[in-house]
């Protein structure tokens, strides 16, 4: 999605007039099941992968293992608590045997 889009989704939903990286929503918590969407911004994730000399595909994965943190309960609104999530998606790229994506080109 690009950032105007998701712009819109992030105002509409959490009240943030601000494009965002990642947007995750928990359709399954009152059924007590995993059942998500999880939206990306590839507009976002393009400009940061220049900006972090990684690549888009890394980006892309990292923001939806991002997303699925979220579902997950983990919460990123503090510095502090961004860096733990930050290195736990790094790490769970970084063990997936499927992917020979890495962050460094």
């Amino acid at each position: 999605m690009d950032n105007r889009r998701i712009r819109k989704l992030n105002l509409r939903y959490l009240g943030r007039d601000e494009p965002t990286d990642v947007l995750a929503f928990n359709l399954g918590a009152k059924r007590k099941m995993l059942v998500a969407d999880i939206i990306v911004s590839a507009q976002g994730a393009s400009v940061n992968a220049r900006r972090f000399k990684t690549n888009l595909s890394y980006e892309l994965l990292l923001y939806a293992v991002h997303g699925i943190l979220h579902i997950l309960g983990y919460s990123d609104e503090n510095s502090r608590q961004k860096k733990i999530m930050h290195s736990k998606a790094v790490k769970i790229l970084a063990i997936l045997p499927c992917l020979s994506i890495k962050a460094k080109p």
